[in-house]
């Protein structure tokens, strides 16, 4: 089966806050794929397209109804290729209605979602706790390194060149792994960079 995410993994995956998420499943307009109860409370649980979905709907330069944000979902989530105005174009999605048609670049975030999926992937396997070393606390497979120790330097802003200089036995990967464990629970800024749009002429 394939993996699945809490909503604060979902939401660091996603570079997205925890409480734009939790108020979306409120207001129901975000469906993850699976769900479970948990006695009266309820456990959702994230697929990779639905993390894919909530960093688009995150950073869409407009409100969109309910209506769109689940056609949105239906392409981006459960891999259709058009639902309702909506169409997958490549790695982008396409708007489509009378004589308007907007094309939205999607790329970008496709490649931050690969790349936080697979640095999490790597970190999963990466991370051992063993009542040996450091009372259990868990550390980076072969060193003494505490994952929370580095991820506290990643929350205090410290380079990313500087912690690989003090920690030179992690890798890259090891790295990318803890400044993402750093964003669990925490709420990331906006990024720099908007969601392209641009619109297309009409086809005849």
């Amino acid at each position: 089966m394939a993996a699945l995410f809490s909503v604060t993994e979902a939401a660091a995956i996603a570079e997205v806050s925890p409480d734009t998420i939790r108020m979306a499943l409120e207001k129901k307009s975000v469906m993850p794929s699976y769900k479970r109860k948990a006695g009266k409370a309820i456990r959702h649980r994230f697929s990779a397209g639905d993390v894919l979905f909530l960093k688009v709907l995150a950073e869409f330069p407009f409100a969109l109804s309910k209506q769109d944000k689940k056609s949105l979902a239906q392409i981006l989530s459960r891999g259709r290729k058009r639902a309702t105005h909506w169409s997958l174009r490549g790695a982008d999605i396409v708007y489509r209605s009378g004589d308007v048609c907007v094309l939205f670049e999607c790329k970008r975030y496709r490649q931050t979602i690969a790349r936080n999926l697979a640095a999490y992937r790597r970190g999963q396997q990466r991370i051992v706790s063993s009542g040996d070393v450091l009372g259990g606390e868990p550390v980076f497979r072969g060193t003494r390194i505490p994952l929370q120790h580095v991820a506290a330097l990643f929350r205090k802003g410290v380079d990313n060149r500087e912690i690989a200089e003090d920690f030179p036995s992690l890798s890259s990967s090891d790295l990318a792994y803890a400044r993402l464990f750093a964003r669990l629970g925490q709420k990331p800024g906006r990024p720099r960079k908007r969601m392209l749009l641009r619109r297309e002429p009409r086809a005849a």
